[in-house]
């Protein structure tokens, strides 16, 4: 079996590390960003519902966030939010195929014409999502509650494994992370042993910047989400 570098916030990296164990990878996990509350403040005033774009969002609201808004319709990117969203007490909960366009066209189905939308976002976010949420008809609320900090290192482990050649796969989610790896693995001396893995992403815009750099090795699952990226795991595993 392949040995996995999964890039990806740690909490999430955890989730993933265990659903790779039992399949029998030998992982590391080499979390790059981490997750942090903006403490901005929750937009005042009442809402029909509540869009999230990633499961990090749940790393950030405070418990007071999640009793207010509980009880609401949430409408998630993806199947993974939607779990991490139930798990964090919210009980009606539709996921879409797990990107912002199937978001909004998912939404007229969730939400009543007209609806307040309270739209959660990292910091870094996709800038046309409130658009398009608003061009299906909604009034969107944005509330950037949480900032993805990059790390200005690779995790040691990662070097170690890099550099003894335990690792032949890694597992990309975002493009700022992608991007990051690269650069990190370069400045730690470990570029050229990051660039021979094979490099599986979650989409295509995931996979530009690996592409960009001219890293040959790279495939994007067929759907943006988790279980689409785990299928590739056994045709571009250790042969």
């Amino acid at each position: 079996m392949a040995g996995v570098l999964v890039l990806r916030p740690e909490t999430a990296a955890r989730r993933t590390a265990q659903r790779l164990g039992e399949r029998g990878h030998a992982v590391v996990i080499a979390p790059l960003l981490t997750i942090h509350s903006t403490d901005e403040p929750r937009p005042a005033g009442a809402f029909d519902g509540v869009v999230v774009t990633s499961p990090n969002t749940f790393e950030a609201l405070g418990e007071g966030d999640v009793a207010a808004l509980a009880a609401l319709p949430l409408l998630a990117v993806g199947e993974r939010t939607g779990e991490v969203a139930r798990e964090a007490g919210f009980a009606a909960v539709m996921a879409a195929a797990g990107d912002r366009i199937a978001l909004a066209a998912l939404a007229p189905s969730v939400f009543p014409a007209g609806a307040r939308l309270l739209l959660v976002l990292g910091r870094d976010h996709k800038a046309d999502t409130p658009a398009l949420l608003a061009a299906a008809g909604f009034a969107v609320v944005p509330w950037i509650a949480y900032v993805a900090e990059a790390e200005e290192s690779l995790p040691p482990a990662a070097v170690v494994a890099l550099g003894g050649g335990k690792v032949t796969v890694a597992l990309h989610y975002s493009r700022r992370s992608a991007a990051l790896a690269l650069n990190l693995a370069e400045r730690a001396g470990c570029g050229e042993a990051f660039r021979a893995l094979r490099h599986l992403c979650l989409s295509e815009d995931v996979a530009a910047p690996l592409r960009a750099a001219g890293i040959r090795r790279v495939a994007a699952a067929a759907a943006p989400h988790e279980e689409a990226l785990l299928a590739l795991l056994p045709a571009h595993g250790d042969r």
